[in-house]
């Protein structure tokens, strides 16, 4: 399916959902890259959904699992409608089993576990558009990495996100209720918080890409079975790379790909 068709059909889709100039990133993504397991977390109306299926569609192969709330019931049309008169319903699984994707997290984990105590990396990319919370969204992070694929993306939605300018005109947000935070959990954008402290400070990631402030790319290395995953929780590597010095090495590229984000930009989309 050709991204204007895809876009057509988010259009006509209820908010809320991606815009169309971020789905065409996405698309643009999916199609040069050809990642063949997707997972995203945040269904909600199932816009990005049909940005991500459409892209594996025109690739002629891949799936995508979604992965979205107990909690919340999007009707009219649900998600699953959506994809079905898009004609991409075979490209995707709709996960709803849980009442938060932290938990669905925790079930790929122990599927995925092996039995030496390390966990075999299932998909080759990673959309994250879900609670914008700090508590929630840091330990998906956390275990989104031990899932992702050495060499694959992880995409964060909503850097820029917080609850006092947001989230001014509700009581809760997702049932948190923002009265009872702190002036710091108001204020402070909790993605882009996770993205700097959890995500740049992984020597697992080896490319960094901000876009308008409002999405963080980050690579996992193609070396990175080498290193020992966990970042800020383990923070060293394994004897076959030679310990501090090779954590400082990945440091090092960590900072490299930052200086430029426009090509590195350009390296996902092929522009």
């Amino acid at each position: 399916m050709e991204f204007e068709e895809a876009a057509r059909i988010v259009e006509e889709v209820p908010p809320p959902h991606i815009p169309a100039s971020r789905g065409q990133l996405l698309y643009e993504h999916i199609r040069k890259n050809r990642p063949e397991n997707l997972l995203e977390l945040g269904t909600a109306r199932g816009g990005s959904a049909v940005f991500l299926a459409s892209a594996l569609e025109a690739n002629g192969t891949g799936h995508l699992t979604t992965v979205d709330s107990t909690r919340w019931h999007w009707k009219d049309p649900t998600p699953q409608e959506v994809l079905e008169k898009a004609g991409l319903s075979h490209r995707v699984t709709f996960d709803k089993h849980f009442s938060t994707y932290t938990w669905f997290l925790k079930a790929e984990i122990e599927k995925c576990l092996n039995d030496d105590g390390s966990v075999r990396p299932e998909y080759d990319f990673i959309f994250l558009d879900g609670a914008k919370n700090w508590s929630t969204d840091g330990i998906a992070v956390v275990t989104m990495e031990k899932l992702l694929k050495p060499g694959g993306w992880l995409l964060l939605d909503d850097l820029g996100w917080n609850y006092e300018k947001h989230a001014a005109d509700t009581p809760f947000h997702y049932e948190i209720e923002i009265a009872k935070l702190s002036p710091e959990e108001r204020s402070e954008p909790h993605l882009r918080r996770i993205f700097d402290l959890l995500i740049r400070t992984n020597p697992v990631f080896d490319q960094f890409v901000i876009q308008d402030g409002w999405w963080g790319w980050a690579r996992k290395s193609p070396d990175a079975g080498q290193l020992a995953s966990g970042g800020v929780l383990s923070g060293r590597a394994t004897d076959k790379v030679g310990g501090a010095s090779s954590l400082r090495r990945y440091a090092g590229k960590a900072r490299r790909g930052l200086r430029d984000p426009r090509r590195a930009a350009a390296r996902l989309t092929g522009r």
